[in-house]
């Protein structure tokens, strides 16, 4: 498939895209920052350098996914990967978290 012929990404169906990354967006921000926070050995002190990491490292993420979402062909693709993400992350948090108790 030649550059050309790609489908050009447009602003039609824009607030299923939003919804998704909004919803679905900080699952994602929350599975990370979860997965990071076992990967740190992060403790429940919110004045601590590793709580201050998580803490500034939620809006951050939740801010990328959303501007990611425009760039789904569709407001159904958007759900469907990120709600297949959120399936995988919290998996793989749930997993961390049972393993490394």
């Amino acid at each position: 498939m030649s550059v050309s012929s790609a489908k050009p990404l447009s602003s039609r169906n824009w607030f299923s895209k939003a919804s998704a990354g909004s919803v679905f967006g900080l699952g994602l921000t929350f599975a990370i920052a979860g997965i990071i926070g076992l990967l740190i050995h992060s403790d429940a002190m919110p004045m601590s350098a590793s709580g201050q990491l998580l803490m500034w490292l939620i809006p951050t993420l939740w801010i990328a996914i959303l501007g990611a979402c425009f760039m789904f062909r569709s407001g159904l693709r958007a759900w469907a990967v990120l709600g297949a993400l959120n399936i995988v992350l919290w998996g793989v948090f749930f997993t961390m978290r049972a393993t490394f108790s």
